[in-house]
């Protein structure tokens, strides 16, 4: 499964922005605030959601890691698919979106294209679970699109390091951000050692 791309922007057609890879161009829909920080010819990297269907295979793009991972809870929220969820973050930031929920401003949610109040509702009981892992921090403390590109690659081979060793990927990333936060400088060792010190001291 593709988890992430790094690679020059060929062209942005509506939500779809095409990138190339080493010679290999991937269409990729991305949800329209990411859509408006990238340029055509520009480098960028992006986290992947890569969903595989009967019918075909389609990438989900997105800037940081946490919208991804928002990507991935509201489509298990019945009655939103991928479109619906693209438009949730469109219209709200990752925290913005979670700070709605919080307050349970379901009239704030039905402002997003395709919502109405029922799905709204809806949104609002099936994400409780989703508010308290964003909260923990899984989120709110998002990797920007440029620190993510900056250290892409150690952040992801430290997060799989760290599940291969049996860890969960929720806490293997809330203490990898947490290690990167003031320093993105940092090779793959040094985050995996620094990660398993704060798992070793939260657990003391």
């Amino acid at each position: 499964m593709i988890g992430s791309l790094n690679g020059k922007v060929l062209r942005v057609d509506g939500v779809t922005a095409l990138i190339e890879v080493n010679g290999v161009g991937y269409e990729v829909d991305m949800p329209v605030t990411c859509l408006n920080s990238i340029k055509k010819d520009s480098t960028v990297f992006i986290f992947i959601q890569h969903v595989v269907r009967e019918d075909a295979q389609v990438l989900y793009g997105f800037n940081t890691y946490d919208e991804r991972a928002l990507f991935r809870e509201l489509v298990k929220v019945n009655g939103v698919g991928p479109k619906m969820a693209l438009s949730v973050l469109s219209t709200f930031s990752v925290e913005d979106f979670i700070n709605t929920l919080i307050a349970n401003q379901s009239k704030a949610l039905e402002q997003i294209p395709g919502v109405g109040k029922k799905t709204a509702e809806r949104m609002l009981v099936e994400l409780k679970d989703c508010v308290k892992k964003f909260s923990d921090g899984l989120a709110i403390t998002t990797m920007s699109a440029t620190a993510a590109q900056s250290a892409n690659s150690n952040f992801n081979d430290a997060v799989a390091a760290m599940t291969a060793l049996g860890y969960k990927e929720f806490e293997a990333v809330k203490c990898v951000k947490a290690v990167l936060k003031d320093n993105n400088d940092l090779s793959t060792q040094q985050i995996i050692v620094g990660a398993l010190a704060l798992i070793t001291k939260g657990r003391a």
